[in-house]
């Protein structure tokens, strides 16, 4: 089996922050969980009784959903609004930024089309350019961060309408002392491997060293440590930040990054500190 042997293993995890911690003793890594952020839901009053006008309208030609949590939590508060809502909808086309959008949906009954992978907002961003029509209008359903604002430009050239819809926000943990600590012994060459479930975690993280006035200090450490991405949407937004990742999880599934990083990280570590010494 896979194993650690032994590593500290740093993960910036925070809804499923328990069956973290438990994945990595089971592949025999020393945890340390460290809760990057909390979703914090956003008053939809005015999204919804817009969405609502175009929906009875007949102006929604698409609705991308980014998220399976926002997904969810819309979809929620709309149906509570007027369960027909969700009858209409099924004349909507709907796109899927991967696997947990597309639950979310069949949850409430609704279908949709999951863009090709790596499943990131570029493949959603070309899916609604080959399948809308200028002038047409597509809701975005965004995640914990705002859609890029590269892909708001590129539908814009396209001719296409876009309203993007802030569902929730992510913001800094009530509790910020383990999201300091990490920060610290990230610099002083505790934790040797980083799990990334999600871009927004190391964007937090980035985000918090730089509120503690030691963000240079931190891209050091991490640039020592191994890295290992949940997937390819995470890993280009750890590009982004400037940070190189090493592995990727494939499928792109919790209990396989964890499988991945004990197969193959210690080798990749030890490879590195062979070269530096």
């Amino acid at each position: 089996m896979p194993d650690f042997a032994g590593l500290n293993v740093l993960s910036l995890e925070s809804r499923r922050s328990e069956e973290m911690d438990t994945l990595i003793r089971k592949y025999g890594g020393a945890p340390q969980v460290a809760p990057s952020m909390r979703e914090m839901k956003l008053d939809l009053s005015a999204p919804l009784s817009q969405f609502e006008r175009d929906l009875s309208a007949g102006d929604i030609h698409a609705v991308a959903c980014l998220t399976g949590v926002g997904t969810r939590m819309f979809l929620k508060e709309l149906a509570a609004r007027d369960p027909q809502h969700l009858e209409t909808l099924r004349g909507v086309p709907f796109v899927s930024r991967g696997s947990k959008p597309a639950q979310a949906l069949k949850t409430f009954g609704l279908s949709s089309t999951i863009v090709p992978k790596p499943s990131t907002w570029h493949e959603v961003q070309e899916h609604l350019i080959a399948t809308l029509e200028r002038g047409q209008h597509a809701v975005i359903l965004e995640y914990g961060e705002a859609v890029p604002t590269a892909m708001l430009r590129e539908l814009g050239y396209a001719g296409i309408r876009v309203t993007s819809v802030p569902v929730y926000r992510c913001a800094f943990p009530q509790d910020t002392a383990p999201l300091a600590k990490a920060v610290r012994d990230v610099i002083l060459g505790g934790p040797d491997i980083l799990l990334l479930s999600s871009g927004t975690q190391i964007l937090h993280f980035l985000k918090y060293a730089e509120k503690l006035n030691l963000l240079e200090e931190a891209r050091a450490g991490l640039h020592r440590m191994v890295v290992v991405s949940i997937g390819p949407a995470c890993s280009e937004a750890a590009a982004d930040l400037g940070l190189r990742i090493d592995l990727e999880a494939n499928p792109h599934k919790m209990g396989i990054l964890v499988r991945t990083a004990a197969e193959h990280a210690p080798a990749i570590l030890a490879a590195r500190l062979g070269r530096a010494g």
